[in-house]
């Protein structure tokens, strides 16, 4: 039933959205044959046969081979939408519907595009993610200075740091399983879902030292309506550094998000957690961060957002008890060529509660940076795996020279996409 309730939503989008939505979605003139408008036809014809067959990676293959040629047209990326949803890859499927609410839509149409973005976050079952890729790992941090200068009783004395200064290259996977089931009680009115989800970040280098684990692990109930989805639950992670475990985090997580049918949302988060570190007790304590964000899709290409971030870190060591602002906009814009562009710039600002007595300048910092992911859509490699590099920048300013620094890195790996 729940399939046929997104085939006909499907097929009220082909018939009725005009343009590029139009059951031909490039506006073909059959009586000329041998065009390239006849052979995108050909090729969209034959991936909705395969959607009538099952075959959704063949499906994905086809209407990514369209889009890439012209990622305007919005009848394409809804079906492209319905072959990732039928393939349990709910993330991308989520993205196309909401990018395709920016199209030129009729609103019944924008109505049934929103209930599936509702049906997505109400999902029973299991899915999972992975990407895997090469990184670059160890100091990337290139400091202004070594030299720093600390006043011990009134006399200022120079001193050099030593800094590790060794880079390779690194293995970097990362991963999700999510497991949803809904119940029969309404949550505050609302359809309920009770979700899991167990992640990893893990970077593996020659150097041990540089071996960096990320585990973690969420669950708790999802509270849905047509416009909005609501969560709240514990979050647990570790983290290891050089095979010793480095932190663990016992927290709550609420989250946010409202939607409207001309492709616009807002989305905020609020979380506190408990810190404890195994090799210092000044680093353990207790952390508060919140985020409060907007979202627009536009042209049925493209996503714009805009976030503002705000961290609260309190433990007894002074380089780690601060709070941190952030701005940032980002985004995505799907581009002829098969690619998708994910920019993001950001402006920070921290400020350390209980700087060293020692210092003679002031250590807060200003910082700004940029990162680029370009993910390459119409290029399949195994077993439905694509390529992306991810590449990314950032300057701080610190009133201490010597904390002042420029750090940069990259990626290139493959992600699952089915």
């Amino acid at each position: 039933m729940f399939r046929n309730y997104l085939l006909t939503a499907c097929i009220i989008a082909a018939i009725h959205c005009g343009g590029e939505a139009d059951a031909q979605p490039t506006g073909t003139n059959k009586a000329e044959p041998f065009t390239e408008s006849t052979l995108i036809e050909a090729v969209f014809q034959s991936g909705l046969r395969d959607l009538k067959l099952g075959n959704t990676d063949a499906a994905i293959e086809k209407f990514s081979s369209i889009l890439a040629k012209n990622p305007n047209l919005v009848r394409v990326r809804l079906e492209l939408g319905l072959a990732y949803f039928l393939a349990r890859q709910w993330n991308r499927a989520r993205n196309e519907f909401f990018t395709a609410l920016s199209g030129d839509l009729p609103e019944p149409v924008r109505t049934k595009v929103l209930g599936l973005i509702r049906e997505i976050d109400a999902r029973r079952g299991f899915d999972w993610d992975f990407s895997i890729g090469v990184t670059n790992v160890g100091n990337q941090r290139n400091y202004d200075t070594d030299q720093i200068i600390l006043n011990f009783s009134g006399i200022d004395l120079p001193f050099t740091l030593n800094r590790e200064r060794t880079t390779e290259f690194g293995l970097r996977a990362t991963g999700s399983a999510n497991f949803r089931r809904p119940i029969s009680k309404k949550l505050l009115g609302a359809d309920a879902v009770a979700f899991a989800s167990l992640s990893f970040d893990v970077t593996e280098a020659r150097n041990s030292q540089y071996d960096d684990y990320i585990f973690g692990a969420r669950f708790g109930l999802r509270a849905l309506t047509r416009n909005t989805t609501s969560s709240i639950g514990p979050v647990i992670t570790t983290r290891l550094i050089g095979g010793n475990i480095f932190e663990n985090r016992i927290g709550l997580q609420a989250a946010f998000e409202g939607r409207n049918q001309s492709g616009g949302s807002v989305f905020a988060t609020l979380s506190g957690a408990q810190l404890h570190n195994p090799t210092s007790a000044s680093l353990d304590g207790h952390e508060i961060d919140a985020e409060i964000g907007v979202r627009r899709s536009f042209g049925g290409r493209g996503t714009i957002d805009a976030s503002v971030f705000f961290e609260s870190k309190d433990v007894d060591d002074n380089l780690e008890n601060f709070i941190r602002q952030r701005f940032t906009i980002f985004g995505q814009i799907n581009t002829t060529g098969g690619f998708t562009l994910r920019p993001t710039v950001f402006v920070e600002n921290k400020r350390f509660r209980t700087p060293s007595v020692l210092f003679t300048g002031n250590p807060d910092e200003e910082s700004w940076g940029a990162v680029l992911r370009v993910e390459k859509n119409d290029v399949f490699i195994g077993n439905g795996f694509s390529p992306f590099l991810l590449m990314n920048y950032q300057r701080t300013n610190s009133g201490i020279e010597a904390f002042s620094y420029s750090e940069s890195g990259f990626e290139l790996g493959l992600e699952r996409r089915f």
